[in-house]
């Protein structure tokens, strides 16, 4: 293997650079983390992968950094493929302080454009289409704005509307691209939307939605647990039409994941979402536009797969993978995941080869999406320093170099 591609790029070498400037050794960041001392040993010399959320959670709170200054977030916006999203995130930045009151003069669009521009814009961050929706939301926000603040009755509560919906689209996009903060801004709007317009939908959406976020941020499980597991109990009641169904049902999906991050069983979350999803079927549609139709009993199972490989059973995740088939995941960013974990449970069995397969199978579902993951650069790049020759000067390599573990 050349120089070049041993100069690959992975977690432990930040905790190794941060631990240094903090003059602290091995021990004291092992004893601060909870962990042995010969793990953090291993995580630093690129001998054992960082591949739980957990132990990068751990690490971070230890060392008193952002989880985006361990996994290196600022190179994702470096990336050509998304480069219109970040490039449009100060636009998206200033309509949601401004809340539309902006210097922008072109005539609003109607809602029926807009409600049909909301539901693409929704499908293509549901596709991982990062690039082409990043552009899009500034100026559906602003214009929803205007609609509330300039329309009649009936325009402004179907503005609210569509308002919760691009709000929550970009919420969750600026949080997949590592814009926490932002999205967090973009969730108390959608959050303001649901209170105005009613109905559980969009208040599920916004909880979710920040639970995702906290999830990212050292300390902030038992907050996170909260808000999934808080909201679910809180609209239970009142939920009935598809898209609070759905809502309610993602709620339980992160709470599980949340459980299982924090060491505790999720199975009854995964239960409730089961069983959610069977209501699914003779639920009436309901007026709101917001929709999550990637829930389902298929998610479901791809989630029981996440919560598993969250608690280190790639056994588990193995076994779960062929009771589920990836054409019945309604989203390419769903199947990529499905890849993706049954290539962490392969590579945590030492099966390389197999892991490679399932990467590769991720990374063309969902391109954008899979590039930017913190568990397949870090699995990567231990794969490029553990596994046969014959793997890292083909296939493997080259996904390295795509995925920004070692330099182009």
């Amino acid at each position: 293997m050349s120089d070049d591609q041993h100069e690959d790029r992975y977690i432990g070498q930040r905790v190794r650079a941060i631990r240094a400037r903090r003059g602290i050794s091995q021990q004291v960041l092992a004893d601060r983390a909870g962990l042995s001392r010969g793990a953090i040993a291993k995580y630093e010399n690129g001998e054992r992968p960082i591949d739980s959320r957990r132990t990068l959670l751990a690490l971070a709170a230890a060392l008193g950094v952002t989880l985006g200054d361990l996994t290196g977030h600022e190179q994702d916006r470096m990336d050509p493929a998304v480069a219109g999203f970040h490039t449009a995130v100060p636009d998206i930045e200033v309509a949601l302080w401004t809340q539309g009151n902006t210097t922008h003069t072109a005539p609003a669009r109607t809602l029926d454009v807009l409600t049909a521009e909301a539901k693409r814009t929704a499908a293509l961050r549901i596709a991982c289409d990062y690039a082409t929706l990043g552009p899009m939301l500034a100026p559906m926000l602003t214009d929803c704005y205007r609609h509330i603040r300039d329309g009649g009755p009936t325009d402004r509560d179907r503005a609210w509307d569509v308002l919760s919906m691009v709000a929550h689209t970009s919420a969750a996009a600026l949080k997949a691209r590592g814009y926490g903060a932002l999205s967090w801004t973009a969730a108390q709007e959608a959050e303001s939307a649901a209170r105005n317009i009613g109905g559980t939908a969009a208040l599920a959406a916004t909880a979710f939605a920040r639970s995702q976020v906290l999830l990212s941020r050292p300390g902030s499980l038992p907050a996170a647990l909260t808000h999934a597991e808080g909201t679910a109990a809180e609209i239970a009641p009142d939920v009935c039409t598809v898209g609070e169904i759905e809502g309610l049902g993602m709620l339980h999906l992160q709470a599980s994941l949340v459980t299982a991050a924090m060491g505790g069983d999720p199975e009854p979350h995964l239960t409730e979402a089961a069983e959610t999803a069977g209501r699914l079927a003779d639920a009436p549609a309901g007026t709101s536009i917001l929709r999550n139709p990637t829930f389902g009993p298929a998610n479901v199972q791809l989630w029981r797969m996440s919560a598993a490989m969250e608690r280190r059973e790639p056994g588990q995740v193995l076994a779960l993978a062929p009771t589920l088939t990836p054409d019945a995941l309604p989203a390419e960013g769903r199947r990529a995941q499905y890849f993706v974990e049954i290539g962490r449970a392969h590579a945590m069995k030492r099966d390389y080869q197999g892991s490679l397969y399932a990467l590769l199978r991720a990374e063309h579902a969902a391109p954008q999406h899979v590039r930017q993951m913190t568990h397949v650069r870090e699995l990567v790049g231990h794969m490029m320093r553990t596994a046969r020759r014959d793997l890292t000067t083909g296939d493997l390599g080259k996904l390295a170099q795509r995925v920004g573990v070692v330099p182009v």
